[in-house]
């Protein structure tokens, strides 16, 4: 707040004390240059601390900026050194209009890199296109055409006076189209440019007005727009963060934006129309290349979302893809592609009516060949049983790893003991075949224990727990042996 109240306080003295002053005074001269070099400064030390405490591009943005800052300081001294020192009147062109012109570039650069995009680069030039030759449109209807037809002026001078305004239209463009694309922390930095580049635009086209007309003398009221564009910029890189914390987003009023100057210059040649005043072949042509970049921005923007929209459905697709895969890790053993503890859980939580029988399954002999043969043998031989089991069992069973060498087939709709029975006996004997693993012939057996459910069984709990009793009972009942299915 307070480097607010000391910019606004420096604009408002400028103005004043030029009001005040008798103009074309060498105090008003005098007064006028210091407060643009010091202003000019300030911009600049401004961006150079900022530069200081950013990184990466901002941090080369800044100092581009810094650097045209202190071109633009260097033109005021050299036209210090004629209108204060020498007391007369400075040549035009003079060698300070190489400091003043270096300002242009620097801004430029300086504002790409710190508020720069990186994605939509053919958009944002024929946005940049767009801009441009509208806000020309417009400064050669009210400023630049009296400048340009007008003949007291050698061409080099013309030349001269007329870059002026044509590189603020530049500098007003470039930051028109960056400042709808700024993340959400620089907003304010890149509207507080394009407010420097407007009010540097004002004095600009003041002095090429006055200058044309060969009115304008040094300490005329109209300098305050440049001593309020360096106040501007200065507070920019002052409320500027560090870096850029957020991606670039943005803001769907913003987005139309840069398209206000078109709106403006196509009202203003309506105006001329309706008036009987012809717009000049200028004029015309450069209002039809506007247009045909509009038209030419549009098919971009549709060629682009067209591009955009099906990256979005691949996403989705993909997005969906991997849903389902993690649906399926999430409930499947990623050894055996079997149904893990959690599926059969919920599986046999879902069978809430009808009869239901599970068999609990634990393998004989598997750590023997875990022991023996490694790991990977043991991991193989589980995969060999999980696909023994799948083809054992009918396709409305389901069959689980529960966990190490214990598996389950859940079996809903069976509510008969000899169907169970059945299943399970023949589940121990293709168990109690030999494996071929990894080059080496292995047995194991397995103990298979059944469970019903029964009336008055609220969960699968008691179901389960029948199962895995009978299984452990044929286990020690039957030490060393092959299991057999067994009910309870």
């Amino acid at each position: 707040m307070r480097a607010i109240l000391l910019g606004i306080g420096l604009v408002a003295g400028h103005f004043v004390a030029l009001r005040v002053l008798p103009s074309g005074s060498q105090a008003a001269t005098n007064l006028s240059v210091g407060v643009l070099i010091l202003s000019a400064l300030i911009a600049a030390a401004s961006a150079v601390a900022t530069a200081r405490r950013s990184t990466g591009r901002a941090r080369h943005g800044w100092a581009v900026l810094a650097v045209g800052m202190v071109g633009w300081a260097f033109g005021e001294s050299v036209w210090a050194f004629y209108v204060t020192f020498r007391q007369g009147n400075a040549p035009f062109p003079n060698l300070g209009d190489f400091g003043f012109l270096l300002m242009v570039p620097g801004a430029v650069l300086g504002m790409v890199a710190v508020l720069g995009v990186r994605r939509g680069l053919l958009r944002v030039m024929l946005d940049g296109l767009v801009i441009a030759g509208s806000l020309l449109f417009l400064s050669w209807v009210f400023v630049l055409e009296r400048v340009y037809q007008a003949g007291n002026l050698a061409p080099a001078a013309k030349a001269v006076s007329l870059a002026y305004p044509l590189s603020d239209v530049l500098l007003a463009a470039v930051a028109l189209i960056l400042l709808p694309r700024a993340a959400p922390g620089f907003r304010a930095t890149a509207a507080l440019i394009l407010a420097a580049a407007l009010a540097l635009s004002v004095g600009d086209l003041g002095f090429a007005y006055l200058n044309q007309h060969s009115t304008y003398t040094c300490g005329d009221p109209i300098d305050t727009g440049w001593v309020a564009g360096f106040v501007l910029m200065a507070l920019a890189a002052h409320r500027a963060p560090s870096a850029r914390s957020h991606p670039e987003q943005s803001v769907p009023i913003l987005v139309w934006l840069p398209y206000a100057p078109l709106a403006v210059a196509i009202l203003t040649a309506a105006e001329q129309l309706a008036s009987g005043r012809r717009l000049s072949g200028f004029l015309s042509v450069l209002l039809g290349a506007v247009i045909l970049l509009v038209l030419a921005r549009q098919m971009v923007a549709l060629r682009d979302n067209t591009a955009l929209s099906r990256d979005l459905h691949r996403v989705v697709a993909e997005l969906r893809e991997r849903e389902s895969e993690l649906h399926h890790l999430a409930y499947h053993d990623p050894l055996t592609g079997l149904a893990n503890r959690a599926l059969f859980l919920a599986s046999a939580e879902a069978v809430q009516d009808g009869p239901l029988a599970v068999l609990y399954l634990d393998l004989d002999g598997f750590k023997p060949v875990n022991d023996r043969h490694g790991h990977a043998a043991g991991d193989a031989l589980l995969v060999e049983v999980g696909r023994l089991l799948r083809a054992e069992t009918r396709d409305d069973d389901l069959v689980a790893r529960l966990g190490g060498d214990e598996f389950a087939v859940l079996m809903p709709g069976v509510g008969d003991r000899a169907e169970a029975e059945d299943l399970g006996r023949r589940l121990t004997a293709r168990l109690a075949e030999p494996f071929l693993i990894l080059g080496h012939t292995v047995r194991i057996g397995a103990s298979v224990g059944a469970g019903l459910r029964e009336p008055g069984d609220l969960s699968v709990d008691a179901l389960l727990r029948r199962a895995d009793e009978s299984m452990y009972a044929i286990k020690s009942t039957r030490p060393g042996r092959r299991g057999a299915a067994v009910t309870v």
